[in-house]
């Protein structure tokens, strides 16, 4: 299905991770800009952190803060890869309405590199975050976790998840998603007291690879299909309802829902776009982290 598209910024420095700030902006990150930008409607971008590396995932903090899921420095480029000029392991950011950046909770578990990917609070206020492993090296790829950050910083491994972790966000029945971007599927893990259940497949993308995604208020899912130039809309029971088109060459990479309008991050094309849908976001958790490792 095509819906009618609406520009809301152009320019972006491969563009993923939108979030909603509250007063009508979003947090969007730049990943081949190594920074975080505030994009407002109707105005031009600006710079809200200057980060380094390689900025894949973000998600608002109680205070507003913006966390970002910083790779190191890494991103798809064509058939191959760009590097980051600034690069190094990859690590969970903070950045404060001042500016100030800072690295938050301690070394991330498992075998080096760390490519941090996505995130999201946690209703304990802790910090879940994907590591996607070492996605440069497909071939000999390491299987991926999902790590959680206390909010006093400590840090440990919930799950392994092989195939490329990516997205994650809790949905409406209160479990923890996680896209696998290989396989193509969607895993459901029950929370419980701050552990994770075994995981469920629920859906599979028909097309295109699980990147970032959100949920409405009735528990449905929004999913885009990176290399799929897609959005997919499922059901609470996990039965596709619609395939929303993005255009060719667009890579949607992430999306969040605000004011009835689902706004989409088109890497390829350096955009922030919005489609009306007529839904509600689904309230999401928050927290914020207080032990910093470094600040720069």
């Amino acid at each position: 299905m095509t819906r009618e598209r609406r520009l809301v910024a152009a320019g972006l420095r491969f563009p993923e991770g939108p979030s909603a700030l509250g007063d009508g902006s979003f947090a969007v990150v730049e990943m081949q800009g190594e920074a975080v930008a505030r994009v407002t409607p109707g105005a031009d971008p600006v710079t809200l952190g200057d980060l380094g590396g390689g900025p894949n995932g973000s998600a608002v903090g109680a205070s507003g803060e913006v966390y970002v899921a910083n790779n190191g420095g890494l991103s798809a480029q064509g058939t191959d890869y760009w590097h980051a000029p600034r690069s190094f392991d990859g690590c969970v950011q903070r950045v404060d309405p001042d500016g100030s950046v800072a690295v938050v909770g301690g070394p991330l578990p498992g075998t080096a590199p760390h490519r941090p990917n996505d995130l999201c609070f946690a209703p304990d206020g802790s910090l879940l975050v994907t590591d996607s492993a070492n996605w440069e090296d497909l071939r000999n790829l390491n299987p991926g976790r999902i790590v959680r950050i206390a909010p006093d910083g400590a840090t440990g491994q919930l799950a392994e998840l092989a195939a490329l972790p990516n997205g994650i966000g809790f949905g409406a029945d209160g479990r923890l998603y996680v896209a696998q971007s290989l396989t193509r599927r969607i895993h459901a893990y029950a929370w419980t007291g701050g552990e994770l259940g075994e995981p469920e497949v629920f859906c599979r993308l028909q097309a295109g690879m699980p990147d970032g995604f959100c949920f409405d208020r009735d528990g449905c899912l929004y999913v885009c299909g990176s290399i799929g130039n897609a959005i997919h809309i499922y059901e609470p029971g996990g039965e596709l309802r619609e395939t929303i088109e993005t255009g060719d060459g667009s890579q949607p990479t992430n999306c969040c829902l605000h004011d009835g309008s689902l706004f989409v991050t088109l890497a390829i094309h350096g955009e922030l776009v919005a489609f009306e849908v007529g839904a509600q976001a689904l309230p999401l958790h928050t927290g914020s982290i207080d032990a910093v490792a470094s600040r720069r």
